[in-house]
């Protein structure tokens, strides 16, 4: 998988400046993560130190990715995130407008 440093540097800001929703879809995600056997733990029972053993990302950032399972690269290298991705674009595209 390549590396993507716009993507990165976009979700640590998001990480920073994020909204209730996307700190939801960014729990949700990292709910799904705890669970997944591809998870390594860098030291044992610290959560700062979760990576995926997919992508390589650390997970306390990785979840608040702009990238949704719509885009090219997708969110979840796995596609676990999808059904969580598809109830908060629901939700976003009820809430938010271009206007």
């Amino acid at each position: 998988m390549k590396l993507d440093f716009k993507e990165i540097a976009t979700a640590w800001y998001n990480k920073l400046t994020h909204s209730n929703e996307l700190k939801k879809l960014a729990d949700d995600r990292f709910n799904i993560c705890l669970e997944c056997p591809s998870k390594k733990e860098i030291f044992k029972k610290q959560e700062w130190s979760l990576k995926c053993g997919e992508c390589g990302c650390p997970l306390k950032g990785k979840v608040y990715t702009p990238n949704t399972y719509l885009d090219e690269n997708g969110s979840c290298p796995l596609g676990k995130w999808k059904e969580i991705e598809i109830e908060y674009l629901k939700t976003f595209k009820k809430t938010k407008t271009i206007l």
